[in-house]
């Protein structure tokens, strides 16, 4: 899925400009006039880049990246700024944008951005869905393989956790080739690393 790149801003003139030169240069961005129609109508699910104005009416751009944020989106998030607003441009990067460009804007540098931002939010898309898949083979495992999976994690030999659980070794065996079959593991340490990536998360 290619990343759409979302243009949000209140001035008119300055979407008008900005959808012109992103047109130039073969990019074809979708326009809002507020933070408000943003979220109205874009899944925040999807791989995409925003440039936000951060002086909106309502809704401003800190506010509805802080929104996109809290959605666990993997949306990158490009903040325009106009003078006096450069210390809250550097607040916003704190918090998660990816950069911030001054009006008027730079359209060398704004491209270059756009083209992280998608190699960003594509790489961050694919994750989710790799952990949304993860958890969809965790939920298709029965309770006692849920048991005997938290045993091979932890490292232990299929006696020591037949005697835990209070069932025969064989029956573990079984418990155990049903969990690395469902999880798709090649290995323990395959395993473990899937747990890991739902656990630690690389967007947000």
């Amino acid at each position: 899925m290619t990343p759409a790149v979302y243009l949000v801003d209140d001035d008119p003139d300055v979407l008008e400009s900005l959808s012109w030169m992103l047109e130039g240069l073969g990019i074809a961005p979708i326009c809002f006039a507020s933070a408000q129609a943003f979220l109205d109508q874009v899944n925040l699910s999807h791989p995409g880049v925003a440039v936000l104005d951060i002086d909106m009416p309502g809704m401003d751009g800190m506010a509805l990246l802080e929104h996109i944020n809290a959605a666990h989106s993997p949306i990158s998030v490009i903040m325009l700024t106009g003078q006096g607003t450069i210390a809250l441009a550097v607040k916003c990067i704190q918090i998660g944008a990816l950069d911030f460009l001054e009006k008027p804007v730079d359209g060398d540098k704004l491209q270059s951005l756009l083209t992280l931002g998608q190699q960003l939010s594509d790489r961050d898309w694919q994750a989710l869905q790799q952990q949304a898949d993860i958890r969809a083979r965790l939920d298709s495992l029965t309770k006692r393989e849920n048991e005997v999976l938290q045993g091979i994690l932890a490292g232990k030999m299929n006696k020591v956790i037949a005697a835990e659980l209070g069932i025969a070794q064989r029956t573990i065996e079984l418990h155990r080739q049903n969990v690395m079959t469902k999880m798709m593991a090649g290995s323990v340490a395959e395993l473990a690393a899937m747990m890991n990536m739902l656990v630690s998360g690389p967007v947000n």
